[in-house]
């Protein structure tokens, strides 16, 4: 039998894990590069499991009483998930954008080097 309440505490749990990593405002060491990085996997196979498990009859019966409890939870989680995956994008495009300086710097040092 799928534990569905425990499987979404587990999903929420994950969520709030990866957000207290990226709530940190500096640059993000590898091990927590790392950790994103299970995280998300762990996530991935949950969701993976929810996905498989919404396709019983278990699910069926289960919505018929839970359907706006249900909604409500994963609501929350997907706009968590959202706030999330935005500031991972605005961490990759100022990673984007220091490696552009860097290299424009680099292309000075060196132009200056060769006059």
């Amino acid at each position: 039998m799928f534990d569905i309440e425990d499987v979404l505490n587990k999903i929420e749990s994950n969520t709030e894990r990866i957000a207290k990593i990226l709530a940190f405002d500096g640059r993000l060491e590898i091990e927590k590069i790392k950790e994103l990085s299970s995280l998300y996997d762990v996530r991935q196979e949950m969701l993976e499991g929810l996905a498989d498990w919404y396709k019983t009859d278990e699910a069926t019966n289960f919505f018929k009483d839970n359907k706006k409890e249900f909604d409500s939870r994963i609501k929350k989680i997907t706009e968590k998930d959202k706030k999330q995956l935005d500031n991972i994008e605005k961490r990759a495009n100022d990673l984007k954008t220091k490696l552009k300086e860097m290299r424009k710097q680099k292309s000075v040092l060196i132009y200056s080097k060769e006059n």
